[in-house]
């Protein structure tokens, strides 16, 4: 394959490859899997049109974009959700939504096999999520679980829906008390014997960039790597190889997803590194030739795109 080649002749797949198919312990579901953000664009499809879509298999709510809102409480900005509940108002929780619309959507996804993450972060302009310290992390992470996970409380967005687990989307370069929000998580995670909760990243596609966040993504289940935006490390590029190679190796356990755009016509204008079906296709192809331990599938941005831009993730959906 053309990738396994360019490993070979830059001395990289000699070395690492057969490292990562011993080494790798996966934790998350098999692989073969395809991913998806919804929630964060513009347009007509629902949370419904995206779990009644066979060719998905998890999906990513977007966003929980802050951490500390209104009465000390997060802010979430998913789909076309309105204002806060009469409970999360009378809480001062004003940045919260009223989820309850969801709801009927949400359990027919969990009960259809599929798993619902709740995204913290996004993009720097219009999120922070951010930590002081590790007692701010603990905090957070008691946080969401009561309000989006196994726990209980009045103010939840969802009702007694259980969301399936967290995904990571911090943007900044300060990753101050994750792990030990993650360690919270993980504890909490561990007293619901009635099903699996799961941690995500999506880091940047940079390895160089990313080498702060290693000890964080590597505590978690699932890391789909946004491989767009990044030059020549982006899918079908010349070093996309190599920074598959790379991160396959530096995140421990967790399954690999190749994270790819879904459309070349984003309503924030950032499309660099968009491409066809047919090349998103070939490069997974070549990445699952490599014969890594760890792949675990792909993930796009984000369902309306995919929709837009002629179902692009049925298109794919048949080769991940």
């Amino acid at each position: 394959m053309l990738f396994q080649a360019v490993l070979i002749a830059t001395g990289v797949w000699s070395v690492l490859a057969p490292c990562y198919a011993l080494e790798a312990e996966t934790r998350a579901p098999g692989p073969g899997r395809l991913a998806v953000y919804w929630g964060s664009e513009s347009g007509s499809t629902t949370l419904d049109d995206v779990c009644s879509d066979s060719s998905y298999n998890i999906v990513n709510l977007a966003f929980l974009n802050y951490f500390f809102s209104a009465g000390g409480y997060p802010a979430t900005s998913i789909g076309d959700l309105g204002g806060p509940s009469t409970a999360q108002r009378e809480a001062g929780a004003t940045g919260l939504q009223d989820g309850s619309s969801l709801i009927s959507a949400m359990k027919a996804c969990q009960s259809a096999g599929k798993l619902l993450f709740l995204s913290l972060g996004g993009a720097n302009s219009y999120a922070d999520v951010t930590l002081d310290s590790d007692a701010q992390g603990e905090q957070m992470a008691d946080t969401l679980w009561n309000l989006f996970l196994g726990g209980d409380s009045a103010l939840r967005p969802f009702g007694d829906v259980k969301l399936d687990g967290i995904d990571l989307d911090n943007e900044s370069s300060d990753h101050t008390g994750y792990l030990a929000m993650i360690r919270r998580l993980r504890s909490h995670y561990s007293s619901d014997s009635s099903k699996a909760y799961y941690l995500s990243a999506a880091p940047r596609c940079s390895f160089r960039e990313a080498s702060q966040w290693l000890d964080v993504y590597r505590q978690a289940d699932l890391v789909w790597v946004q491989f767009y935006g990044c030059g020549q490390s982006s899918v079908a590029q010349r070093s996309f190889a190599e920074a598959v190679a790379n991160w396959a190796g530096g995140i421990g356990g967790a399954q690999l997803f190749i994270g790819a755009l879904a459309s070349g016509d984003d309503d924030t204008g950032d499309t660099a590194g968009y491409v066809d079906a047919n090349t998103l296709v070939a490069s997974v192809q070549s990445v699952k030739g490599m014969g890594l331990g760890n792949y675990g599938g792909v993930m796009l941005w984000d369902a309306q795109l995919a929709v837009d831009n002629g179902n692009y993730q049925k298109q794919i959906a048949g080769s991940v």
